[in-house]
């Protein structure tokens, strides 16, 4: 006779609802996701709870395919502005995450598309969402190229939203704090980089103010923004006096950008000593990006001193992925200084190819000097090739149409 074989019992969905409350409130990512192999394979509307708050663990654990499809299937059962806005969150987190490749995407885009499908729904469901209007904002300013004008519109949507609330509710304490300051953050950051300058000022002193206790916002992003916009509309000692706070605020990681504008003020102030101090004495050699070793190179040709701001640009050139046209500009700039016009041009057009292989766009300051050089060496025809490419952009096009005509001539 076969023994007979008991089932395992399954714990109902008010038992696994109360189960997954107690994992979430202790952030036992593992054990809240392990809980979906409980939810049965037919789940209907009394596992939605549950099948909710696995999803969310599983979001946790950066397993957003697995959280995407959960939140999908309790949507199509129960449409809720709820479950739309944390479908929106977990593509947005995705493409966050896959921006620092933690972990990548194998295909992004579908990402943003499912991003731009769900937000538009949580929306559409709850027009008057804070947290959804500053994801949008986040979106276009950090996870799309820098479409910072949509970025303005959302983040400044969000902060209309906030300062609509009740007067009890606009506190530092309250649960939508949070996106208001990060929103404010946001809308400063991109007024900024639209050339916005009175209104970034105006968003980001308004941030420091309401956020002085409670810090939301890290202090030393808020004060290095501020001391940017500061810089832009040249007020360079009020840019120090919040540099100098950001260097004593409280910060886990790396303080390099503070030191870097720090020098930059010194060195548009022709403090050239201080500027390499500011450097020297707080970021160690092996601890240096290659923006800092320009920076530093930049001190010393100011002062003159070619040879030793050649060897430091070229210390900047060894590690530097994206700024390395910046770099080339100057050795060209330093070379040409001095009439090595053959190691000059080089400079140039490694430059001017750099910023089009890396950026798809034309370095313009390396293609008129080049041109320049060119034109001092006898060479007019790769003078002209220079200036054909500049003549392709708008911008610029009417003065090399020009300087094409005199090398005509």
């Amino acid at each position: 006779m076969q023994p007979t074989v008991i089932a395992p019992s399954r714990r109902s969905a008010a038992e696994l609802v109360a189960s997954a409350a107690a994992l979430k409130q202790r952030h036992d990512w593992d054990a809240l996701a392990a809980l979906a192999a409980e939810l049965p394979p037919h789940w209907g509307a009394e596992w939605l709870r549950a099948a909710d708050e696995v999803a969310f663990a599983e979001g946790q654990r950066g397993r957003f395919v697995a959280a995407r499809d959960l939140l999908v299937r309790a949507f199509e059962r129960e449409p809720s502005h709820r479950r739309a806005s944390a479908l929106a969150y977990v593509h947005y987190a995705a493409l966050l995450a896959h921006n620092i490749r933690k972990p990548r995407l194998d295909e992004p885009e579908p990402w943003r598309k499912g991003f731009e499908r769900w937000i538009t729904e949580a929306l559409r469901l709850r027009p008057d969402s804070i947290v959804d209007r500053y994801r949008l904002g986040v979106y276009y300013a950090s996870i799309l190229t820098q479409k910072d004008t949509l970025a303005l519109r959302a983040f400044c949507e969000a902060i209309a939203l906030f300062e609509r609330l009740p007067a009890a509710a606009r506190t530092p304490r309250h649960r939508l704090a949070t996106p208001y300051v990060r929103a404010l953050y946001g809308a400063a950051r991109s007024a900024y980089r639209l050339g916005r300058l009175d209104q970034a000022r105006r968003w980001i002193f308004r941030c420091i103010r309401f956020d002085h206790e409670r810090h939301h916002q890290k202090p030393v992003f808020k004060l290095f923004l501020a001391a940017k916009v500061l810089v832009a509309q040249e007020q360079l000692a009020d840019a120090e006096r919040a540099l100098r706070l950001a260097v004593d605020a409280p910060h886990d990681g790396d303080r390099d950008f503070v030191y870097a504008l720090l020098a930059e003020i010194a060195l548009r102030q022709n403090r050239i000593e201080d500027a390499a101090q500011w450097i020297v004495l707080n970021l160690p050699a092996h601890n240096r990006k290659p923006y800092i070793w320009r920076l530093l190179g930049d001190c010393e040709a100011r002062g003159g001193r070619v040879d030793r701001a050649l060897k430091l640009y070229k210390s900047a050139l060894l590690k530097d992925r994206a700024g390395r046209h910046k770099t080339l500009l100057r050795v060209g700039r330093l070379a040409e200084q001095v009439g090595q016009l053959a190691e000059a041009r080089r400079a140039y057009e490694q430059a001017a190819e750099f910023r089009r292989r890396r950026y798809l766009s034309e370095e313009v300051a390396a293609l008129e000097a080049l041109a320049r050089v060119c034109e001092q060496q006898g060479d007019r025809e790769a003078a002209r090739a220079a200036f054909t490419r500049m003549a392709r952009l708008p911008l610029h096009a009417e003065r090399a149409e020009q300087e094409l005509a005199r090398l005509a001539g």
